[in-house]
């Protein structure tokens, strides 16, 4: 079993690790439609995987108690991905609810 601390440690290195991915995705993006190379498995690792990572992890991260002592910038970094990475997944769910109700036409 994780002690307080352990888990903190556990899921500040998740919510940062998630984020470090989805910023290392940007560029991968930007070369792959520079090079015509395929794009999908960015798309894929940034907004189904690190994102939602990060989202939960950053949320749950805030929701413990911090320890005496602990360091300013964690708790702020984590409110910064939090709201985010929450930005990004109403996105999504946006975008989903409105391919569901046929906002968007497919191809001409």
């Amino acid at each position: 079993m994780l002690t307080g601390f352990s888990t903190r440690r556990l899921l500040r290195t998740f919510f940062i690790g998630a984020a470090v991915i989805v910023l290392l995705c940007m560029p991968w993006v930007l070369a792959a439609e520079a090079y015509g190379w395929n794009q999908q498995p960015a798309h894929l690792l940034q907004s189904f995987i690190a994102i939602p990572i990060a989202f939960l992890s950053s949320g749950i991260f805030l929701w413990l108690a911090s320890p005496e002592g602990a360091p300013v910038w964690e708790r702020r970094l984590a409110w910064a991905v939090w709201v985010l990475s929450g930005l990004w997944v109403l996105m999504l769910a946006w975008v989903f609810v409105a391919l569901a109700r046929g906002m968007f036409p497919g191809p001409a």
